[in-house]
Formats: C-alpha cells, structure tokens, sequence
C-alpha cells in the first residue's frame, strides 16, 4: 500500500512539473536533488487533496448516517454506519478508500495540468505568464521586452558573430534546445582585435527593395528568420541606432585625423 501510495505521488508530480507552464520553468532549471524534491512537492499536494476529498466523503456519509438514525420510520429501526462500513470496504485485498483516494489524486492532477483555465492558455495569457515569470531572469525580461515592444535586440554569439533584429520567439523551457527566433535587420561581426562592428548583411535595405513585410505579402520577413541558440549567446542588448552611427562618425574622424 506504501508502494502504491509513493508511485502514484511522484508520478502525479512528475505529470504535473513536465505539463504545467509555470512550473515546468522551476523544473528545468533545478538540479541534483532539487529536481526529486520539486517533484515530491507538487506529488504530495494533489495525494493531500485526495485525502481532502475522502475526508469529505467521509464526513458526508456521517450525515447521511446520523439522518437515517433520526428517521428509523423511513430507514427502518437498525442503526445505520455508512461511514464504517465505507471505511471497512476492500476491492482486491486493498481498502477501497485508499484505492479512491489515489484515484482522487490522479484525477486532480489531471484536470490542474490539463483540463483546468490556466493549463489552456492562448498566446496573450502564455506571453503575460512568461513575462511575469522572468522577472527574476535579466536576460529573459530583456527578450520578453522586446518581443512585447518590438524593440531591435543585439545580439552578440561567442563566435563574435552579430544579429540584429526583432525578436519574434523565445525558448526557455527545453533545456539544451533554448533558443531565440529572430528576424534579422543586419548581421556582421566583431573584429577580433578591435571589436569593430563588421555588417555583411543588410537585411532591412534588402526587404525594402523587394518590398517584403514583417508577416504579410508572398514572402514575408518571418521565412529569413535565425533561430540562434542561447548557449550560443554570449551578450544581448537592446540595438541603439544613433550611438552605432555615432561611433561611426567618431571612427570616421579618427581616420581621416
């Protein structure tokens, strides 16, 4: 019975962490035993409601009972236990109530990380649910800001290779598979020696002049799309066109002086 009690608590906090939008985010990023105590956590929760739930049963039962004592010409004359007898049932050797108590858990786990409003989110709730969840994340706020405000992000990969453009996606709840869907405006390179910025590409002059849109038109901007690793990224910010045509000018002078 212990056996059966413990595999039905983790497998319904194993379920829930694995389906659950917020609490999938805890779970990817525990560790080592942090991962079996979070488990064990959600486990515990749904096995205490089901034993919530018998304890109602229960109780409703009382009731009947002690109804039934009090109108024997209705119920006959015979003192009525139905909560003895309830307690008292077994089905294959096992009392019947731990067996619905189990069932209780499974149920409610469930209906919380499937059935229930918040386990069905549309694309707004999942963004206000992803912003409030990287709060506590600088470079997560950073990308759910520009997502929600359109601002150009730079990005910068550890191969010094440099996208800018708008963030279209992130990724942040599939472990090594994390990554960001940008739409890149122009892409180069750093120097290695001077860290001068280096553009290649000119994606934005290059969807003027064959008047592509952002998600619109026989080939939108969406199909030029990067979808760039996070463990590949070694520094994001917000992109500043003035200060990188200011620096331009700046190097521009420095030249010619």
């Amino acid at each position: 019975m212990g056996t059966a009690i413990f595999m039905v608590l983790m497998v319904c906090g194993y379920w829930y962490t694995s389906h659950d939008l917020s609490t999938r985010f805890k779970f990817k990023r525990s560790f080592g035993w942090d991962v079996y105590f979070l488990v064990a956590l959600y486990g515990c929760v749904f096995v205490l409601q089901g034993i919530l739930a018998m304890a109602l049963l229960w109780l409703c039962l009382l009731i009947a009972s002690t109804v039934m004592n009090q109108l024997p010409a209705e119920f006959g004359p015979q003192t009525h236990h139905l909560q003895m007898s309830f307690m008292n049932w077994s089905f294959l050797g096992i009392q019947a109530p731990v067996v619905m108590m189990l069932a209780f858990a499974v149920l409610f786990c469930f209906w919380r990380s499937n059935w229930s409003g918040s386990a069905r989110l549309d694309s707004a709730g999942r963004r206000e649910l992803y912003k409030h969840l990287s709060r506590a994340n600088g470079v997560e706020g950073l990308i759910y800001q520009c997502m929600e405000t359109g601002d150009l992000a730079w990005i910068t990969l550890k191969s010094q290779r440099i996208y800018i453009g708008m963030i279209h996606t992130a990724t942040f709840d599939s472990g090594d598979a994390n990554n960001i869907v940008l739409i890149p405006m122009l892409s180069g390179y750093r120097d290695a020696k001077t860290l001068d910025l280096h553009v290649e590409h000119n994606y934005s002059a290059w969807y003027a002049e064959h008047n592509i849109e952002l998600a619109s038109g026989p080939r939108p901007a969406l199909d030029f799309r990067k979808v760039l690793l996070l463990s590949q990224v070694e520094s994001l910010s917000l992109f500043d066109p003035a200060q990188v045509l200011a620096m331009g000018i700046h190097r521009q002078r420095e030249q010619q002086a």
